[in-house]
């Protein structure tokens, strides 16, 4: 990760706490034990000055987490099934009269599970913690404690709603008993689903 505004700069980069975005030391302040850039330091300041306390987190709710997984579906689900039948047709898997097993079609089945943790993966840690569909539905993945992801987290994170993906009646059943709404692959990479703002 480099600094947002002095590209040669690249160690000692942190995430502002509101923003996301990455700078160096020189570009962030700390306020209550929290880094903030430029722009979001005003914004910071004024609420701490208002009374107004963004570190609270506020939880998004189940159906609108389901929303976002519905819309993140869709998206994924297009570019899967067109894979699928093209490694399909293109093995003669699909032909008409065909009655022997063809081993390759065991490939067309990789983009159910390779772009689904690829989409995740690389929205979270470069969206700022959202996919389409929690954008969409003004929702962000964060730490615990509000900060940003890491990449760590974002993948770790995609790659286990995937293992737990032919169990997600078991992987949501957390979201109705826990006080933070967390599934279990929330708290596998230790992570929480909020209201954007």
């Amino acid at each position: 990760m480099i600094c947002r505004n002095h590209v040669e700069v690249s160690e000692g980069v942190r995430r502002c706490s509101r923003c996301g975005a990455g700078f160096c030391q020189d570009c962030l302040v700390t306020i209550q034990d929290r880094p903030y850039c430029a722009t979001c330091k005003t914004e910071q300041l004024l609420d701490v000055r208002s009374g107004v306390d963004r570190s609270r987190l506020t939880y998004a709710t189940v159906l609108r987490r389901f929303g976002a997984q519905f819309l993140d579906g869709l998206i994924q689900t297009i570019p899967s099934y067109a894979i699928f039948f093209a490694v399909a047709i293109g093995t003669g898997t699909l032909t008409a009269g065909n009655t022997q097993f063809n081993p390759l079609i065991f490939l067309a089945y990789i983009p159910f599970f390779g772009i689904p943790i690829l989409y995740e993966g690389l929205m979270l840690s470069k969206k700022n913690g959202q996919t389409v569909g929690k954008m969409a539905l003004n929702m962000r993945v964060v730490r615990p404690d509000g900060s940003p992801l890491t990449q760590g987290q974002a993948w770790g994170r995609a790659a286990m709603r995937m293992v737990l993906g032919c169990l997600w009646i078991v992987d949501y059943i957390p979201v109705f008993f826990t006080d933070e709404k967390t599934t279990l692959h929330d708290m596998v990479a230790n992570t929480r689903v909020v209201d954007a703002y």
